[in-house]
């Protein structure tokens, strides 16, 4: 018998965990890096989703798993019922037919006109599944899944939205023959690392430039200063204070860029990720090539300063202090043409493809 199960137990919870991690390491392929995420949603301990209606689903046949998956709804985005964290069997695509069913009723209960797969309760904690490099090593934060479960989700009709990375191999001097324009914004504006000694301080101005930032991008709900809070100080264990830069101007802040080493170097690939891999990294002094730049973000009225240049450019200092030798981008929306235009002119090559799905729900 097949059927979908709310998964509204600790023991059904940890069944579900336990799926993912024999899946992954089935794989041998990919870093787990929600694994840790998840028992902490479970427990009901993070504050981004308090606001939040969370469901884990299963689908089951004669009692083992076939693929799962947690729906999330929220207010400030109240036209989307999400479908997180899928993982499946292959060759399950009834399986995740009926996930999505269940999906979409639950959608239903809350008003909701559309699903959407791939949006990670917020676009700050991650978005999209992977569509290309299959064969790749996930990095850091990234999604890593098999190429079909894109099938699944292509075969129900679903709309979708693409998004990219870029790729450096070299932190070279390629910056050179931006000197001027970027002396000209060093002159212009002051650059400073966040300030763990003042955290709360400086949380609040991530998340305020986030919140002016992003207003216009796919998906980007307002942030509360307690999310930040939690995810920085998490972040904030490891990252160094010069992996968050913030540029004023006039002592107004106007802009920021945020990167951290690829950690998934420090794991195997089908494990999940830990703090045990952190510490790789502090005790035993191993170093990790590859710089990940996560976000940047620039007040409307100040984007076509060149303001991105500047920030770049201390990002690729940093990265070079800490021993990085290349690096890769977060995910960019393909709409987003400003911020491929400015990748494509600096990296070397357009790297992974992700997808976000979307399915209207029938009423």
């Amino acid at each position: 018998m097949t059927e979908v199960i709310r998964a509204d137990s600790r023991a059904l919870q940890k069944k579900l965990l336990d799926f993912r991690k024999k899946l992954y390491s089935g794989q041998g392929i990919y870093v787990d890096n929600n694994y840790y995420m998840l028992k902490e949603i479970f427990s009901g301990k993070l504050n981004f989703i308090k606001n939040m209606s969370v469901c884990p689903l299963m689908v089951t046949e004669n009692g083992k798993i076939i693929c799962c998956g947690i729906t999330a709804y929220t207010k400030e985005l109240p036209e989307y019922i999400q479908l997180c964290f899928f993982e499946s069997l292959p060759d399950r695509a009834d399986a995740a037919e009926m996930l999505v069913r269940e999906t979409e009723k639950i959608g239903k209960e809350h008003g909701c006109s559309k699903v959407v797969i791939g949006l990670y309760g917020h676009v700050n904690y991650g978005l999209g599944l992977l569509d290309s490099h299959f064969e790749k090593k996930n990095s850091f934060s990234s999604p890593g899944n098999p190429a079909y479960y894109n099938d699944y989700f292509r075969s129900l009709g679903c709309s979708e939205t693409r998004l990219s990375s870029y790729f450096t191999s070299k932190l070279d001097d390629r910056l050179k023959r931006f000197d001027r324009l970027i002396a000209k914004l060093e002159r212009s504006y002051e650059f400073r690392c966040f300030d763990k000694s003042r955290f709360t301080e400086y949380a609040k101005i991530y998340t305020d430039l986030n919140n002016s930032c992003f207003t216009e991008h796919r998906y980007y709900y307002k942030r509360c200063y307690e999310d930040d809070c939690e995810m920085l100080k998490t972040l904030f264990l490891f990252m160094k204070e010069d992996s968050l830069v913030f540029a004023y101007h006039n002592g107004k802040p106007v802009g920021f860029i945020m990167w951290y080493p690829d950690w998934n170097e420090l794991a195997a690939p089908g494990e999940a990720f830990g703090t045990k891999h952190f510490f790789l990294n502090l005790l035993k002094g191993k170093s990790i090539r590859t710089g990940k730049v996560m976000e940047y973000g620039v007040l409307k009225e100040y984007r076509s300063s060149g303001l991105p240049m500047a920030l770049i450019k201390h990002v690729y200092d940093s990265m070079k202090k800490q021993g990085c030798v290349q690096m890769e981008t977060s995910w960019i929306l393909d709409e987003n043409t400003d911020s491929n235009s400015f990748c494509k002119a600096l990296c070397d090559e357009t790297y992974k493809k992700y997808v976000v799905y979307e399915k209207d729900i029938v009423q």
